[in-house]
């Protein structure tokens, strides 16, 4: 997974390409770091999948562009529009379902 600290890169990893998993975590969030690290393993399964994450203090624009005001979330884009989105209690293997109904359509 990418790092980016600013919504320029983030907005332009969305809109480059077709399907892009967005992971936003919280500052001193044990849980964040956590499900990061587990959502990192379930994109390795995925090669072609675009995959970013960032903390939400690092871009205060966050927040408001994608209505997220908690960590962890998790959201999955499809050509540049949201269609998925789970935040705190991230049921994996749910995830991995809709990766892969994304990715055959």
């Amino acid at each position: 997974m990418r790092h980016l600290t600013n919504i320029y890169d983030i907005e332009q990893a969305l809109a480059d390409h077709r399907i892009c998993l967005f992971y936003i975590k919280a500052p001193d969030c044990g849980v964040c770091n956590v499900m990061l690290d587990k959502v990192e393993s379930i994109v390795t399964h995925f090669p072609t999948l675009c995959s970013i994450y960032t903390d939400i203090t690092e871009e205060p624009l966050i927040a408001g562009r994608f209505l997220v005001y908690s960590g962890p979330t998790v959201l999955l884009f499809m050509e540049g529009k949201e269609v998925y989105r789970t935040s705190g209690f991230i049921n994996l293997a749910e995830l991995e379902i809709r990766i892969k109904q994304y990715q055959q359509v």
